[in-house]
């Protein structure tokens, strides 16, 4: 019969085979876990330093802000940097941890966003090197890490005494014409962070981060739909893997480190499993039963007809949050 498919192997399958890493072509993976991680050079190397200076901040027990800079240098042209007061670095920081790709001392920490190991690596996405300044214990060293043909390195520049506090300032040199995509990277994947003071000309400071426990908006943030903050960190949401239509609303969703959300291993963002499109959808819910209720409670006490008849028939339902008038009429979750 010419149609009778042919089968190429039969019979009962008495040998599984593991998979392993080739430890000979490691270099080839961190040249990839360096290059082609990320999607967004430029945003994935502002969340990530940020994040890492955050998490030092939590660490050490530390209230000040982190200080995120984006400033003219002496080669007449910019760089972006970011300074924590945390726990420092030292030498042995450097050899046993930094040098490290997919070593990281934060995976059993439901309070730190870093966990990949990969972070700190994240300026080599964007420029092919970069320095870092590190204080602890009353020693500082200033290094360079930087992309070599076979492999990618850390030069110490420099060692010397300090009086200044433990920390770590990671700075990039930027190309001019960057400098505005670092400016719109710097105010989306920092608005909601509370804790950092933002040394860029044209970003005032004084921008206000209103919350409730199921949701916040940020006088910096740019995103006008429904999104998601994981901690302070910033995500889009992707409707299409949710199943559902946008949502028009500049408001996030808060959502902890201990919530089942997890970030794609380059961070840039979330993983729709089924359990985590569940969380979010629940908040979802959450989030437009909590908008109808106080809609609902902006009419009781009316006595004026044409409000209590526009509160039936319009569609466009307007509601003030944190001082910002909203449509919520496409949230109809109940």
């Amino acid at each position: 019969d010419v149609y009778k498919r042919q089968v190429l192997q039969s019979g009962q399958n008495n040998k599984s085979i593991g998979m392993s890493l080739d430890l000979e072509s490691a270099q080839v993976l961190m040249q990839m876990l360096s290059k082609n991680l990320y999607s967004d050079a430029i945003g994935s190397t502002v969340r990530e330093c940020a994040s890492n200076a955050l998490d030092s901040h939590r660490r050490a027990g530390v209230t000040d802000p982190i200080i995120v800079s984006l400033v003219a240098n002496d080669n007449n042209s910019y760089e972006f940097s970011v300074e924590d007061f945390g726990i420092g670095l030292d030498d042995k920081d450097v050899e046993s941890i930094i040098i490290k790709y997919c070593k990281s001392t934060k995976r059993d920490s439901n309070v730190e966003l870093g966990m990949m190991g990969l972070g700190f690596k994240a300026p080599l996405a964007y420029t092919s090197s970069f320095y870092f300044v590190c204080r602890k214990d009353g020693v500082e060293r200033k290094y360079m890490m930087y992309e070599g043909e076979d492999v990618n390195t850390i030069d110490l520049l420099y060692t010397k005494s300090t009086d200044e506090r433990n920390g770590v300032k990671v700075i990039v040199p930027i190309k001019w014409g960057d400098k505005y995509d670092f400016k719109e990277k710097i105010q989306e994947q920092l608005a909601y962070f509370s804790n950092v003071f933002l040394n860029v000309s044209d970003i005032n400071n004084n921008f206000l981060i209103h919350r409730s426990n199921l949701f916040q908006f940020s006088e910096l943030a740019a995103d006008k739909s429904l999104h998601v903050c994981l901690d302070d960190v910033y995500y889009p949401l992707d409707f299409d893997k949710l199943g559902i239509d946008r949502i028009y609303l500049p408001i996030a969703l808060r959502f902890s480190l201990s919530d089942g959300l997890f970030p794609t291993p380059n961070r840039e963002s979330l993983r729709y499993t089924p359990e985590a499109t569940q969380v979010i959808m629940d908040k979802i819910v959450a989030f437009a039963n909590d908008l109808t209720s106080s809609y609902n409670k902006s009419i009781e006490n009316s006595s004026d007809p044409v409000e209590i008849l526009n509160y039936y028939v319009n569609k466009d339902r307007k509601i003030t949050l944190f001082g910002v008038t909203v449509s919520y009429g496409a949230v109809s979750y109940t």
